[in-house]
């Protein structure tokens, strides 16, 4: 899905979630910024690794507060998890892959 309906869902489910208008704001600048730092068009681009190098470059930056960095964090969690659905790439990933060994209980 392109870029501009990504941040429409994100805000049907911040709705949804009966965030307030300021964490939706915040939250939709940090995925805004997300995108425009790893050059996201299309939710086809978005790769996990993505969101671990967005989160250890803005550690790296001394102006970001630990605040900030935590905001930054839940919401690219949120964006994978509520509008991507999916909570971890490399997961579905590791579990499709042929040979990979899974014990089952």
């Amino acid at each position: 899905m392109r870029k501009s309906l990504m941040l429409s869902n994100l805000r049907v489910e911040l709705r949804r979630k009966q965030s307030s208008f300021s964490t939706e704001r915040m939250m939709i600048n940090w995925v805004k910024k997300f995108f425009e730092e790893m050059s996201i068009v299309h939710s086809s681009q978005i790769r996990d690794w993505q969101k671990e190098m967005f989160l250890s470059d803005l550690r790296k930056k001394e102006e970001i507060s630990y605040d900030d960095l935590l905001q930054a964090k839940s919401s690219i969690l949120f964006l994978f998890e509520k509008v991507l659905k999916q909570a971890d790439l490399s997961k579905s990933v590791a579990e499709n892959e042929p040979g990979a060994f899974r014990i089952t209980a």
